[in-house]
């Protein structure tokens, strides 16, 4: 690749496609990309980011783990952001956020410093049949 030439963007509007177990789909990358969603939250200004998902399966869940990781609680059903896993199109597609906020939290991943993690009481929850308090 030569300098100055612009490399594909992660995500494709509001979509994030890929198979199961291949980049940008493997369980590492979700986690990423849920972390650096968390992070970027965070800095936009929500004191305890809420993602929603519509299904738990393996796409979502990786992704959750990052943003539980990141301080943000998970919920099935609606959140501040939501994210559909739609298997059919191999896509997961993110609601509630702009293509730019997309773009800003692809640089979050792709800078060179460590996105901070939560520790302890402060690492966010999984809220499947309870209602989030």
């Amino acid at each position: 690749m030569r300098f100055g030439m612009l490399s594909k963007s992660l995500f494709e509007g509001k979509k994030l496609y890929g198979n199961l177990g291949d980049y940008p789909f493997t369980a590492e990358s979700l986690f990423r990309i849920g972390l650096a969603l968390c992070a970027y939250l965070a800095i936009k200004g929500e004191e305890k980011p809420t993602l929603g998902v519509n299904v738990l399966d393996f796409a979502t869940m990786s992704l959750a783990v990052g943003f539980m990781a990141g301080g943000g609680d998970v919920v099935v059903g609606e959140g501040n952001i939501s994210v559909i896993h739609r298997e059919e199109e191999n896509a997961l597609i993110f609601e509630g956020l702009e293509e730019i906020d997309l773009k800003k939290i692809e640089s979050i991943l792709f800078s060179r410093y460590n996105i901070p993690k939560k520790r302890g009481k402060e690492v966010g929850r999984l809220w499947i049949q309870e209602k989030k308090p």
